[in-house]
């Protein structure tokens, strides 16, 4: 299978494991600070760890199923039906598409991110400038909820004269204090890469939120409970979000934030919230272990040839299965490594070898069968090729032409893992197309 789409599906599991165990620990407690690290630090986690390889801290039977969709695939043949004639797939591929489709991704939310930069050098271009004790404090004309963005402040003049304003403007500065902005502009960087990513979107609204809490928790119980905050709240409060990357007054949070304020701080103590952190970790460790690691082999299966041609496969006896195992090598099989195997020649040595080799059955032309046979192969420590086997036939001949091809392909240059030659395992594709 395709790696990038395996990273995709890992990263995402991940996170979502991190985003719903805060979800269930954490998310109602008052220690905000710890939130935020939290959150933080799980995004970091959730996107690198699928990167790294990982020690093979589980069992093979209880290894990660998702290590099944790393078995690398070949290029697929097509096979024309004079039989020698072939072409080979060197169109555009699946993994191809799916690059393209990534990376226009990447180009939208990078756009839309450095829109919103020039969207905010465009304000504070065209707006009065005030600096206080080393903030600045933008004078907006337009009507706009107050918000900040690391040492800058948009803010109203008649609102920023208001002497009952000095709460709103604290809550501004511990934004500033706190570096918020930086987690934020963070948190997009990330957003960019990984815009498929449907918990990083969760992951920043939550983390957006708690700002807001943090700063309101800095600031004066006396100021924070006062009427005329509270009235300043309802009224500078928007209904929309100005920036991304900002900190905005919104509305659709004010009830969250007087809940949280009113509330005593938590009592769960630190160390507990570090065991529930490390248990996730290790939760996600098993759920995406590296797939790079020898993944536990399926159970094989007994292939059959009917009269009519037919493949029909089966699951394999108890004494069958006795009879595979004393027979199968007893290495570890791996999907992916650090080295991978390489035919004598390279990937176009090897078409070319597929290409004057297979030929199309005369009974499958007859019949006018055709379709995708799909072959596995295990390569050896020694580059030999074995455990050649149909994994999905069409029939008529075409299965056995193109297991007889890949049971005799050249030796290989064989797979490496720390150095050490080790057993990789491959899908090959064969197309028998009539067109």
């Amino acid at each position: 299978m395709i790696p990038l789409l395996l990273y995709f599906i890992k990263s995402t599991l991940n996170l979502g494991i991190f985003y719903f165990a805060y979800l269930l620990f954490f998310r109602n407690q008052t220690d905000f600070q710890f939130n935020r690290y939290y959150l933080f630090f799980a995004l970091l986690l959730a996107i690198f760890i699928p990167l790294v390889q990982i020690p093979d801290f589980f069992p093979a039977d209880l290894q990660n199923p998702i290590g099944q969709l790393s078995v690398m695939q070949l290029q697929e043949i097509i096979i024309g039906k004079t039989g020698h004639s072939v072409v080979t797939g060197a169109g555009i591929t699946v993994t191809t598409i799916l690059w393209i489709f990534y990376l226009l991704g990447v180009v939208v939310t990078s756009i839309r991110f450095l829109t919103s930069l020039l969207q905010l050098s465009h304000l504070v271009r065209k707006s009065e400038i005030k600096t206080d004790n080393g903030i600045k404090f933008v004078f907006t004309t337009e009507n706009l909820p107050v918000f900040s963005f690391f040492r800058l402040v948009f803010i109203s003049e008649t609102l920023h004269d208001n002497p009952h304003a000095s709460a709103i403007i604290n809550h501004e500065k511990i934004h500033i204090e706190e570096k918020h902005s930086l987690d934020l502009l963070i948190l997009e960087i990330v957003a960019i890469f990984q815009w498929f990513n449907p918990f990083v979107y969760l992951i920043k609204k939550t983390m957006k939120e708690n700002h807001e809490f943090i700063a309101d928790s800095g600031i004066p119980v006396s100021e924070s409970h006062n009427n005329s905050y509270l009235y300043l709240l309802f009224r500078e409060a928007s209904g929309f979000e100005y920036s991304p990357i900002t900190h905005n007054f919104s509305y659709s949070l004010l009830k969250k934030r007087m809940i949280m304020m009113k509330n005593q701080k938590s009592q769960k103590r630190m160390p507990v919230k570090i065991l529930l952190s490390a248990l996730t970790i290790a939760l996600t460790l098993f759920a995406c272990n590296n797939a790079t690691q020898p993944a536990a082999e399926k159970s094989p299966k007994v292939i059959s040839v009917t009269k009519d041609k037919k493949i029909i496969i089966r699951n394999e006896t108890p004494a069958e299965r006795a009879t595979i195992a004393a027979q199968a090598d007893t290495g570890q099989i791996f999907r992916v490594v650090e080295k991978m195997p390489e035919y004598p020649g390279g990937v176009k040595a090897l078409m070319h070898y597929l290409a004057t080799t297979i030929k199309y059955p005369a009974e499958a032309r007859r019949a006018k069968v055709q379709g995708r046979v799909f072959i596995n192969f295990i390569i050896e420590k020694d580059g030999t090729i074995s455990h050649a086997k149909v994994l999905r036939g069409i029939g008529s001949g075409c299965d056995k032409e193109a297991l007889r091809v890949v049971e005799n392909m050249p030796r290989w240059m064989p797979g490496e893992q720390k150095g050490k030659p080790v057993r990789v395992e491959y899908n090959l594709p064969i197309k028998f197309s009539l067109k």
